[in-house]
């Protein structure tokens, strides 16, 4: 697997964070895709990884904030650590 596939994926994680009920597909030729949480392809074997991309995942994350209307946002200053964190578990939990 290729690093730039590695960060373009969770530069995509990282753009649709908050998308209520969906989820977010990494497959083996490096490819992505959002897809409804929990819907099934014809091509799951082809599938690596997947996270949910809903606010009640990432909601106590580090990198969440609040606005001045108490709504959530992503801390954009966080973002450096969280490709890095978020790169480093990938290649843990696939073994790379």
């Amino acid at each position: 697997m290729k690093q730039e596939n590695i960060n373009k994926f969770v530069e995509e994680i990282w753009d649709n964070i908050f998308w209520e009920d969906m989820e977010i597909a990494f497959y083996k030729d490096g490819d992505n895709w959002i897809r409804q949480q929990g819907s099934k392809g014809a091509d799951e074997d082809e599938i690596i990884y997947t996270l949910p991309l809903s606010f009640s995942y990432w909601g106590d994350s580090y990198f969440i904030t609040t606005d001045e209307d108490d709504e959530p946002i992503k801390d954009e200053n966080m973002k450096g650590d969280f490709m890095e964190d978020m790169t480093s578990q990938i290649k843990r939990d696939l073994d790379l």
